[in-house]
Parts: structure tokens; sequence; C-alpha cells
């Protein structure tokens, strides 16, 4: 396939099953975010053994984080299998811990090809989106059901994978 549609899922670029659970858990030098500490210019707020979080370097809301495994466990949302519900409930519990005010923070997932890092990152948000923001963070379908759109969230993500199903950018 061309470079310039690599973005585009490709019989070449569909992972098995076997393939998600294989994937390195080791530091890639091409991921940004397999390097991620305060000693290479991110803002880390928070760190422990599974999860790291940071403030987003370019923030469409209030307080815009980003909460990843410390281990660059997954590309993106759709290599996630049902083994990894443990891991996705502490990153929820995480962002819950980590937002200062009493209500739920928003939340989700970029599905690629709209995602612009290959390692797996919540995005969590207060306040109010700015302009982009609310163009580029939109939460499609219902609650527990994903819509037809490019950012979903940790509970649509959660009832999917707990169907055995993955995550794409169709509805789910």
């Amino acid at each position: 396939m061309p470079t310039f549609l690599s973005c585009f899922p490709s019989k070449q670029s569909q992972i098995t099953e076997e393939d998600a659970l294989i994937r390195s858990s080791t530091k890639s030098d091409e991921c940004i975010f397999c390097n991620v500490s305060k000693g290479v210019g991110f803002n880390v707020i928070y760190e422990d053994e599974e999860l790291i979080a940071f403030h987003d370097r370019t923030p469409r809301a209030k307080i815009h984080l980003l909460i990843i495994p410390r281990h660059h466990i997954a590309s993106s949302v759709r290599e996630l299998r049902k083994q990894h519900i443990p891991l996705l409930n502490s990153m929820i519990n995480l962002a819950i811990t980590l937002i200062p005010n009493s209500s739920i923070p928003k939340m989700g997932f970029h599905i690629p090809p709209f995602s612009s890092v290959p390692h797996l990152h919540l995005h969590v948000f207060s306040g109010k989106h700015t302009f982009i923001g609310k163009f580029k963070y939109p939460i499609s379908g219902s609650n527990d059901h994903k819509g037809y759109g490019w950012f979903v969230t940790p509970n649509q993500v959660l009832n999917t994978l707990h169907q055995g199903k993955t995550v794409g950018t169709g509805r789910g």
C-alpha cells in the first residue's frame, strides 16, 4: 500500500488476537509515549508501575490529561481485547482520581486512523472544551453503545470488549 494511504486499514495492517497479546511491552524508539518522563519535557502529574498521566501539550479543554500504560501494550483502542479490561478499569479509576471536581470527567479514545500517537492513550477532560476540542472529541452513540464516530468512551469500549468484539469506527 502506498505510504500516503497508510492511515487506512489493509489486510497487512489488520492484527489477530494473538498479535495483540504478543505486542511489545518494551520501549520503542519510534513511539514518543514509550519515553514519557519529566526529563524529556512532559508535564507528568502521576506515575506508577502500570500507568503514567500527564498534561496534553495542546489542551482542548480547561484540563486535558492523557493517561497511558507505562509499557507499549497496544498502539490503539482497536488492538484491545477482553483481557485488557482490568487495564481499562485502572485507567478510568485514575482519571476519576486526578480530576479535582466531584463529577465524572469526559473521557475517551480516538480510533485510528484518527489518532496521532500509536500508543494507547486515554484523553481526560474537565471544564469547557475549546472550539477545536468540540469537533475533535465528539462522542456518538449512547453511554454504553458506540455510534459511528472516531472518539469512543471507556464505557463504550468496555461494553464492546465484554461482548468479545473489537473497537472500530463503525457502529458497535
